[in-house]
């Protein structure tokens, strides 16, 4: 991937990147957007694994298909709380999907 390619937000907030052992020579604004791109990922794969329960010939429970659609909006809204430094943490974590992101259980 050219340099050119590479879209980076002008301002990287500093307390929800926290880049340990990164290697000599790592630009910190493209680690920033690999995991970002990698967060972004995750949440797309959670909402699509509900997508079904929204198919007008499925049976569900009136108050589950609230939750699913309380949780699927979550994860829609996620992203521009991260970006927009609404949600602190550092997304660098290993266990980042399991303590920020809005699970959908069906």
């Amino acid at each position: 991937m050219s340099e050119e390619n590479i879209i980076t937000p002008d301002i990287i907030p500093d307390n929800i990147v926290t880049i340990k052992n990164c290697k000599e020579g790592c630009e910190k604004s493209i680690t920033f957007k690999v995991r970002i791109d990698e967060i972004r990922t995750m949440r797309n794969k959670l909402s699509k694994d509900s997508d079904y329960c929204l198919l007008p010939d499925i049976i569900i429970e009136e108050n589950k298909l609230n939750e699913i659609k309380v949780n699927r909006q979550q994860l829609r809204d996620f992203m521009n709380k991260l970006m927009k430094n609404e949600i602190t943490c550092n997304i660098f974590d290993d266990d980042f999907e399991q303590k920020h992101m809005p699970q959908i259980k069906i």
